[in-house]
């Protein structure tokens, strides 16, 4: 069992529970006729139990936790109680919370901890199965996608019948940002080639949902690998060339979109002229309000009166002082503050663990205007991820100190964790 954990671990469970493989099979049902809901659930059920064997085989005891895991561990226990009452113990009318979502919530957390780091996780080999599975999907996806037929949605497509107009664009954009890292992190033949291909590919993907948070959390996103990996004087001089390539191109991106049937270039403008935000701008302040009434402890994990009623807050932080109240909030507010740390750190660093705080950054840019917290499997099993990396300041030793360190005799360097030798610091 074990080497086939380690097999899976290495090979498929990022791209299991990230996109890749979920776009592809959720053809399926389209392909011949039948409900997709089973398929959904089942799936479901296979990565909990795939999860379940990760822990199982690589478990830690709870004493060896880091502060920062713990942190994570303390704010998804503090959540899970608030969603438990909310659920079971409060009026809980039809369209206003559902049982589902604290399974949702319980398979989150699971999965969250077959994703506390480990080396296989984040390999090159990993890193390759997704985008190839990722960019098959969004091939198969561009020419099969399905145009909404609601007025008030037209020009927006789904991939499928089971992945929405709004998963199909953040499903570009992961692409787009994992094009983005390989550009710069790998130096093969020709590989600056395939990575413009792919790139190309979650661009054109995001121009066929027609929805514009993936354009956004594209931006900010580079913007911030940018920074992180080659400093602020480089970060603006990317920027002004991505302005003036805008500049020479736009013209043309907005006849292509309007091509493939997209209203994405008509939305951004729309967004920029008019400052139409969907109505978000509202929500956010109904929520704002029922949070002052329930500081403490909060008050329900959807949105329970007014504006947005029944509803997610389409922000990660609200809907956490929504749920939890200051005494959640403020601990998640201070994991989130660390995760970005943390990233920015690896992204320096650790650039061979790069790719996967690129999507973590994704996942968290996502979540501030277009995500539930509660049903973000993503979110949680990333964030997890980047808490437990160890992002250490490369150390360069002569040959007698590698042999010192194997041996265990080095007096001033140890491992930081047992088993992985690629993380040494200062004792």
């Amino acid at each position: 069992m074990s080497h086939f954990v380690y097999w899976y671990k290495k090979n498929l469970h990022f791209a299991v529970n990230f996109y890749a493989v979920f776009l592809l099979i959720t053809f399926i049902p389209d392909m011949f006729g039948f409900d997709a809901a089973w398929l959904r659930y089942s799936f479901w059920g296979l990565k909990a139990v795939l999860a379940m064997l990760i822990i199982k085989e690589y478990a830690y005891k709870l004493y060896e936790l880091d502060n920062l895991e713990k942190l994570f561990l303390g704010v998804v226990v503090i959540y899970f109680i608030n969603l438990f009452f909310d659920v079971f113990l409060e009026y809980n009318p039809q369209g206003y919370g559902s049982k589902l979502d604290l399974v949702s919530f319980m398979a989150s957390v699971l999965i969250a901890f077959s994703f506390r780091y480990a080396p296989a996780i984040s390999s090159t080999r990993s890193y390759y199965v997704f985008i190839a599975l990722l960019a098959l999907g969004l091939v198969i996806a561009f020419f099969f996608a399905q145009e909404n037929t609601e007025e008030a949605l037209a020009g927006r497509f789904n991939a499928n019948s089971t992945v929405n107009m709004i998963n199909y664009g953040q499903m570009g954009c992961a692409l787009s940002l994992a094009a983005v890292y390989g550009f710069f992190h790998f130096r093969f033949k020709l590989c600056w080639l395939a990575y413009a291909l792919l790139f190309v590919l979650g661009i054109l993907s995001i121009l066929k949902a027609g929805t514009r948070s993936p354009v956004v959390v594209l931006v900010l996103v580079i913007g911030f690998y940018v920074m992180a990996r080659f400093g602020m004087v480089k970060t603006c001089i990317t920027l002004a060339i991505g302005l003036l390539l805008l500049w020479l191109f736009g013209g043309y991106l907005i006849e292509l979109a309007q091509s493939m049937g997209s209203s994405l270039a008509t939305r951004l403008a729309s967004a920029i002229e008019n400052q139409e935000t969907s109505g978000r701008d509202m929500i956010y302040l109904n929520t704002l309000e029922i949070i002052g009434d329930a500081l403490l402890f909060g008050d329900f994990y959807v949105i329970p009166h007014g504006l947005g009623k029944g509803g997610y807050p389409h922000n990660f932080i609200l809907e956490a002082f929504l749920t939890m109240g200051i005494l959640g909030g403020v601990p998640f507010l201070i994991l989130v503050g660390f995760a970005i740390s943390r990233a920015f750190k690896i992204i320096k660093y650790r650039k061979q663990v790069g790719w996967v705080a690129l999507l973590f950054m994704q996942m968290l840019v996502y979540g501030m205007f277009s995500s539930a917290l509660y049903s973000s499997q993503d979110f949680f099993a990333l964030c997890l991820f980047i808490v437990s990396v160890s992002y250490v300041k490369p150390i360069y030793l002569t040959d007698d100190e590698m042999q010192e360190l194997n041996a265990g005799k080095h007096e001033t360097l140890k491992l930081v964790r047992p088993g992985d030798r690629y993380l040494i610091d200062k004792a």
